[in-house]
């Protein structure tokens, strides 16, 4: 496996200095004391650091009137509905829009961040960041380029963020499941370390609390990351010694392996999940689903970065966007 390549960062850290510094040092720029030269150019030799060749060719205040959208799957609807809204606003800007995916891969991401930033030279970032704590990487890119992150925003990174109120949303949906008389609802998600789980799980338990309901960590499955781990988890959940009535899912694959496992598990099994799916409507049970507009999370997103990319200063920005609980199916 081929090594990580040096990035500034890197080099800050083995020179003792800050990133601007050696940006500054690497730019030829003058006013910098010949002992702070030094010692940055010695990191760079020794770290075998590569200044971006591209960027070199760029004028200050030259633009390539690209953006670039950094999401996790594109065959997820979610994915592409915050792709369509991005897009139309990077349009309207007359700049083009570039997507790349990490699969939720923190590898995929750092080379794709950089090849973006450092070698594409793109004009700004919209990034949904993986569950991987990459500050470092993020604090060096927004030295480069404004950065907006969606859906969730890494912890102590200095960068606007546009997120969906997850908390909200989960509360809402296990609180109409517990008004159709299902008391032992299940929890199916993912990473609890990734600010959505969290808020959905903390939502969760706010609407047990709420009505009275022992919360049974029993009924509470998280690292499920497949649709086949979803309905096999279910599956256990509904046939198994926890005795769940319901399955709340937290997002919309999870919600697919659920919808399997209720159908052979047979009986009036409460299913309630994050997300809207496709479809829905067609189903022989009513499903409480979480909604809200994807398209409108993009685009908010990307007007941020645009204003970012215009000069607008402040300090950094968190929009949360509402959430709606429907019943779908059943008809």
């Amino acid at each position: 496996m081929s090594q990580r390549r040096p990035t500034m960062h890197d080099v800050a850290r083995t020179a003792g200095v800050s990133v601007a510094t050696v940006s500054r040092v690497v730019n030829h720029e003058r006013y910098i004391r010949a002992e702070t030269r030094e010692a940055v150019e010695r990191a760079i030799a020794a770290l075998g650091f590569r200044r971006n060749e591209s960027a070199r060719t760029l004028r200050p205040g030259q633009t390539t009137h690209t953006v670039a959208l950094v999401i996790e799957d594109v065959a997820n609807p979610f994915w592409s509905g915050i792709t369509r809204g991005a897009e139309e606003v990077a349009r309207h800007h007359r700049h083009m829009l570039v997507v790349g995916s990490t699969r939720q891969s923190f590898e995929a991401e750092r080379d794709l961040l950089h090849d973006l930033v450092l070698r594409r030279r793109v004009d700004g970032l919209l990034v949904v960041p993986t569950a991987h704590a990459q500050r470092e990487l993020h604090d060096e890119l927004t030295a480069w380029a404004p950065i907006v992150f969606i859906d969730r925003a890494p912890p102590r990174v200095a960068a606007d963020s546009v997120v969906l109120d997850n908390h909200g949303g989960a509360r809402d949906a296990v609180l109409r499941l517990l008004s159709l008389g299902y008391r032992r609802i299940a929890y199916i998600g993912g990473d609890p370390s990734v600010g959505t789980g969290a808020r959905r799980l903390a939502g969760y338990r706010q609407a047990l609390r709420s009505t009275g309901v022992a919360a049974d960590p029993a009924l509470v499955h998280v690292g499920v990351h497949t649709v086949a781990d979803a309905h096999a988890t279910a599956l256990e959940l509904l046939r198994g010694p926890a005795g769940a009535d319901a399955v709340f899912a937290d997002n919309n694959r999870m919600a697919v392996g659920v919808l399997h496992a209720v159908r052979e598990h047979g009986g009036a099994t409460g299913v309630a999940a994050f997300d809207d799916l496709e479809l829905a409507d067609l189903l022989p049970t009513p499903v409480t689903l979480v909604t809200y507009d994807a398209a409108a999370l993009g685009a908010r997103a990307a007007d941020l970065l645009f204003a970012r990319i215009g000069g607008v200063g402040g300090p950094p920005r968190r929009v949360v966007l509402p959430t709606t609980v429907v019943t779908r199916g059943g008809a």
